[in-house]
């Protein structure tokens, strides 16, 4: 069975084109920086993170053939469960949200009215594209956002919701 495994290394990008190079399935969030001369320069959107779909025994197996001296792959280590060894796949229900979140033409979210719903409050999305995620409201630069958390990775914070689009979760 295929999942996604968050991977840290010092250089993404060129392990990504290694497996990529393999037939593995890679996904590199980027973001795009425009330089002072005009030109665009593409970067890791979380520094030193890559994503492989693959079965648990390959993905083992690729984290013990980059460390080999003469591996062709980069030093990498694949993130594990905060109890035991096991490395940590990321739920698909998460993953499609970490996707659709890091897309390029994301936009972050933000609560706008509906005052009831206060700081930590425990939200769940009811409509829309983010139907069923659950998260808590939080202040980000002077507005109300929600932030799903995906375990032992990272909170994101999700685009513009409508407020009539969630209920508070008791």
């Amino acid at each position: 069975m295929l999942n996604w495994y968050a991977i840290k290394t010092t250089k993404p990008s060129l392990l990504a084109s290694e497996l990529n190079d393999r037939n593995l399935n890679t996904y590199l969030p980027f973001e795009e920086i425009q330089r002072p001369d005009g030109s665009i320069r593409r970067r890791p959107l979380i520094s030193r993170l890559l994503f492989l779909q693959s079965t648990p025994e390959e993905a083992r197996a690729i984290e013990r053939e980059a460390r080999k001296e003469d591996s062709s792959l980069p030093h990498l280590w694949i993130y594990r469960y905060k109890s035991g060894d096991d490395i940590q796949s990321i739920r698909e229900k998460e993953f499609r949200l970490f996707q659709l979140l890091t897309a390029p033409d994301s936009m972050r979210c933000e609560i706008y009215q509906k005052e009831e719903y206060k700081i930590g409050d425990r939200l769940r999305v009811i409509g829309g594209p983010f139907a069923g995620y659950e998260g808590y409201a939080r202040r980000i630069r002077k507005n109300k956002h929600i932030v799903v958390e995906i375990e032992g990775l990272c909170a994101i914070a999700l685009p513009f919701i409508h407020p009539d689009l969630l209920e508070k979760i008791p």
